[in-house]
């Protein structure tokens, strides 16, 4: 204890002590926040969110567009606006790629406090999602939720059902908490945080340099943040299942590339290919037909309640869409899995539901995978598909009031 004593009076001690209190006062400014990687989650979080409340002078809407990068990518806010223009109606997306329920729950809480003028959502659904419920915390979701005060996410944690397991080795016990050690630090400690895209800085510093002024010299004067413009296809690569996909894009790194294809193009897709093979086989222990009372669903359910409440308590309809995929990944929407959702979707929204909008089949009667960038996400084309009958349909069906839970300006 005397070497102790003697080691925490030393003033050497301090040093380093408060060179990280400045550096992480500093960082809790904001002032690193606009030299955040391009496209990572901590970066899309904030600039989807602040690009969408910048815009409000100009457009303040009236529809709001809620989802992953399913319906990011998916859906053109441009052409869902020209599609509803003459009825003085406006509509925005606050899609946020990657965003697990507490993220889409965190934006949503942001964005109505400065958009009360909000009538109707958009929430656009994927299928699989409440088998496959996560109860820990993966990086991505880290990032994005640090993004937001602390005092609106740690509740959070605990309302949500997320885990964290330690273990002491003196008991020789495992423990099971909601409020990991290594999460509450990367959460409440911007230094933390950031430790991974400040490595990137400082051994690239040119290529974001390169990217923060070509945003600056090409500032985005869209009322949308983005829109999707990858013209690369699937059906390049001929594909047969979801096997063949990752046998022919094992080597993403290697040529050949397909004449519209490229590295980053076939390693999404091998991604995605894995990924659906995971998710099918995680869904199939069994031959029963899913149904909504295993442990998956009824969190994954809790938790979209609490992030669809943002909307009913301020009675503001929702219509709940389900996108095109592509037929690679076989019939993972079936009809067992959209029976559960219109039950539970039924429950949580009740008289404030507009509509229940199956989109999956769009591309039945052709290649789908020509309107597909990967597995789960459209290109441009696709994008239009989507976006045109998605955007007559709200037209006709819910503004011209032909369904329940209609908008009027």
């Amino acid at each position: 204890m005397t070497e102790f004593n003697k080691f925490y009076r030393d003033k050497r001690f301090f040093i380093p002590v408060v060179v990280f209190l400045v550096f992480e006062i500093l960082l809790e400014t904001g002032i690193y926040t606009p030299f955040l990687k391009k496209n990572s989650y901590a970066a899309n979080i904030n600039r989807i969110t602040n690009h969408v409340i910048s815009k409000k002078e100009s457009h303040d809407p009236d529809i709001l567009i809620l989802g992953t990068s399913v319906a990011y990518q998916g859906l053109s806010t441009r052409i869902l606006q020209e599609k509803i223009s003459s009825t003085g109606l406006k509509i925005q997306s606050i899609a946020i790629p990657g965003s697990e329920l507490i993220v889409q729950h965190l934006a949503s809480e942001k964005l109505l406090k400065e958009f009360p003028n909000v009538k109707l959502l958009i929430y656009v659904g994927e299928v699989t999602m409440p088998w496959v419920s996560q109860t820990g915390l993966g990086l991505p979701t880290l990032a994005m939720i640090s993004e937001f005060p602390r005092l609106d996410v740690i509740p959070l944690l605990k309302e949500f059902e997320y885990t964290s397991k330690f273990r002491v080795p003196v008991l020789e016990k495992e423990f099971e908490t909601h409020y990991g050690i290594s999460d509450m630090s990367y959460i409440l400690f911007k230094t933390i945080a950031y430790r991974r895209d400040m490595n990137d800085f400082i051994l690239d510093p040119g290529k974001r340099i390169k990217y923060i002024s070509r945003d600056r010299r090409n500032p985005n004067n869209n009322f949308y943040y983005f829109e999707n413009d990858h013209t690369e296809k699937m059906s390049s690569y001929g594909f047969t299942s979801l096997e063949d996909c990752v046998n022919k894009t094992r080597d993403y790194n290697l040529p050949p590339f397909p004449e519209n294809s490229n590295l980053d193009h076939k390693k999404a897709i091998l991604d995605t290919c894995a990924l659906s093979i995971d998710t099918i086989n995680r869904l199939a222990p069994t031959k029963q037909a899913p149904t909504a009372d295993t442990e998956s669903t009824r969190l994954y359910f809790k938790r979209l309640t609490r992030v669809l409440q943002n909307y009913t308590s301020k009675n503001i309809n929702v219509l709940t869409v389900f996108a095109p995929y592509s037929y690679t990944m076989g019939n993972i929407g079936g009809p067992e899995k959209m029976e559960v959702w219109r039950r539970e979707i039924s429950k949580i929204l009740g008289k404030n539901s507009s509509g229940f909008l199956d989109l999956q089949n769009l591309f039945e009667n052709d290649d789908s995978n020509k309107y597909c960038y990967d597995t789960i996400h459209l290109n441009k084309e696709g994008m239009e598909k989507f976006s045109n009958a998605l955007g007559d349909y709200l037209y006709s069906e819910i503004i011209q009031g032909k369904v329940d839970g209609k908008i009027r300006k």
